[in-house]
């Protein structure tokens, strides 16, 4: 009976024991549950408060963009009061223009002649030594066709190479005439250095080098919007960063923005008069906007083209550089020399303007490029074959007027229409000029281009957008010319 009654009672404290447990097990999972659902809570609302804050700093970027250019007073407030993307355009790809795999194709090899074989048999391990199992890669533009058949290939003599297109020469047929050209000449050891001034790599994927492009534009006044909009349009898929300096007060230059686009990495610098426009100062600005709202360090081996208004170079030469060349030693342009238009030339037919060079040799000249430019042997293009073009007083008749009675413009002899006292230069005057091919000295005849004689008539981005460039391909002024267009119309 005793022990019954202890064994009953013990499992009524067990019982209860289990009872509590329980509840305690419930209590903690509960808990476990609502703090899991605080931490949610808590996640959720940080969220919320970031999206916030990221959409204010978004509008205030977004309003800092209409304010376009910067001036040159502007660069010597505190980094913290310069609002970003001022004057500096950074898309989200800060990578090299670079397009490997759409300049570049693998040959593919061809056999679909298999009942016309060789005479000869060719082993499997000949095959593989003359390079058919490798990888065989072709510039596309300088290449015929992106085949090549087998029964063209002569195994015994030479492994198979890309058929390159007129004008252009190289295994893979990369180099376009000037830059052949250029090899030949220097083949010989440069004065300054001891080494060619080219110092070439075989082209991949990933020894390409940036370009930039550091563009001085002059007097905005002066300055021809549709030369400018076409040598913009003709190195827009070759230069990696825009880097454009003028001289104005006004604020007319809103439609650089239009020409540059939205993809275009590029920053900009507005002086207020040429003593405080140096090439030095503009490179240290262009370099400090850079790193500071686009994250991009210049290199020492980056490509750095120094040019002006007036010249629109050669897009296959400057692709040329980016892909194959290690380091470049200063090097000039040749360029086909035009007045008023590309339908005139000057007698002397070419100058020598411009330079390129891998931007290490830029602190050799204390980081001024006119500097640069005396400092190089070297050039692109020759006689015949030209690196680029360059148009003088490519401008309206009404603007070349201007142009002429400005403080800023560099003194040539100019004629007067006649020796009287009153006589001044004008439109009518001007279109004279144009009209009869005559240089503004008076006495220097010019040399008639004719498009269908010339092969480098003009660039191709003007050629193939005609409508849009025809006042630098038409003399709008020549009697002869109009009427040989009404005819063909």
């Amino acid at each position: 009976m005793v022990r019954s009654t202890i064994v009953a009672s013990y499992s009524l404290t067990s019982g209860a024991g289990v009872g509590r447990l329980a509840i305690t097990k419930k209590l903690v999972l509960w808990s476990v549950l609502v703090l899991q659902v605080g931490f949610i809570g808590c996640i959720w609302l940080l969220q919320m408060s970031r999206g916030q804050d990221s959409l204010q700093r978004s509008a205030l970027e977004i309003g800092a963009r209409v304010h376009f250019v910067t001036s040159s007073e502007a660069t010597k407030t505190s980094s913290e009061k310069i609002p970003r993307v001022r004057g500096t355009h950074c898309p989200r790809q800060q990578d090299n223009v670079n397009r490997y795999d759409r300049d570049f194709y693998q040959m593919k090899t061809e056999r679909l002649n298999e009942s016309h074989l060789p005479d000869y048999n060719v082993p499997a391990y000949v095959d593989a030594e003359m390079g058919l199992t490798p990888a065989l890669w072709c510039y596309r533009e300088g290449t015929t066709n992106e085949s090549l058949r087998i029964n063209d290939v002569d195994y015994l003599m030479a492994p198979p190479q890309c058929k390159c297109e007129s004008g252009w020469h190289g295994k893979d047929c990369g180099q376009p005439e000037i830059i052949w050209r250029a090899l030949m000449t220097s083949s010989r050891p440069s004065k300054r250095g001891g080494s060619t001034p080219l110092q070439l790599v075989e082209a991949s994927s990933t020894s390409l080098h940036r370009l930039f492009y550091m563009l001085e534009l002059g007097a905005w006044d002066h300055l021809s919007l549709e030369l400018l909009e076409l040598q913009i349009r003709a190195l827009i898929e070759v230069v990696d960063y825009f880097l454009i300096y003028y001289v104005s007060n006004g604020n007319k230059e809103r439609s650089l923005e239009s020409m540059l686009g939205s993809r275009t990495s590029y920053t900009l610098l507005r002086c207020s008069s040429e003593s405080n426009c140096s090439s030095s100062m503009a490179y240290s600005h262009f370099r400090r906007q850079l790193w500071q709202q686009c994250g991009v360090q210049m290199q020492a081996q980056d490509l750095l083209l120094h040019g002006d208004s007036g010249t629109v170079y050669s897009p296959a030469a400057l692709k040329f550089l980016k892909y194959y060349a290690k380091d470049v030693l200063p090097l000039k342009f040749r360029l086909k020399y035009n007045v008023y238009g590309f339908y005139w030339q000057h007698p002397k037919k070419t100058l020598l303007n411009g330079v390129i060079s891998s931007l290490g040799h830029l602190h050799n000249a204390q980081l001024d490029a006119h500097r640069l430019h005396r400092m190089a042997s070297s050039t692109l293009g020759d006689l015949n074959h030209y690196g680029g073009w360059n148009c003088e007083l490519c401008l309206p008749p009404e603007q070349i007027v201007l142009l002429l009675q400005s403080s800023t413009f560099k003194k040539l002899p100019v004629k007067l229409p006649n020796d009287t006292r009153n006589a001044h230069i004008d439109a009518n005057y001007m279109q004279q000029l144009i009209a009869n091919g005559v240089h503004i000295d008076g006495t220097t005849q010019l040399l008639r281009l004719r498009e269908q004689s010339e092969k480098y008539f003009a660039p191709e981005e003007a050629l193939l957008h005609s409508s849009q460039y025809g006042q630098l391909l038409v003399n709008l002024y020549d009697v002869d010319i109009l009427e040989d267009l009404q005819e063909e119309d």
